[in-house]
C-alpha cells in the first residue's frame, strides 16, 4: 500500500526532524538516550497535526479495502448457501 509507506516515511522524517533540533538545542545538558525519548514523544505529538491528511488518505484506504474485502465474503457466502 502506497498510503502505508508515505504515512510511515512521514513520521521517520517527522522524528528525524525532532531529533536534530532536539539533538542541536540540547546537546550540552542531554545524553542521546533522553533526547531520542524526548523526540520520540515530541514527534508523536506533532504527528497528531502535522500528518493528518496523511492518516486520512491511509484510513480511507484502509476502509475501502476492508469493504471490499468484506463485499467478496459475503458473495462467497451467497454463493455456497446457493449450492
Amino acid at each position: 500500500m502506497k498510503e502505508f509507506a508515505i504515512y510511515t516515511g512521514l513520521r521517520a522524517a517527522l522524528f528525524a526532524v525532532c531529533f536534530a533540533v532536539l539533538w542541536f538545542a540540547l546537546n550540552n545538558w542531554l545524553t542521546i538516550f533522553p533526547l531520542l525519548l524526548v523526540a520520540l514523544i515530541l514527534s508523536s505529538i506533532l504527528s497528531i497535526f502535522v500528518l493528518r491528511a496523511a492518516r486520512e488518505r491511509l484510513a480511507g484506504k484502509i476502509e475501502t479495502r476492508a469493504a471490499n474485502i468484506s463485499q467478496r465474503l459475503e458473495q462467497a457466502r451467497t454463493a455456497e448457501d446457493d449450492d
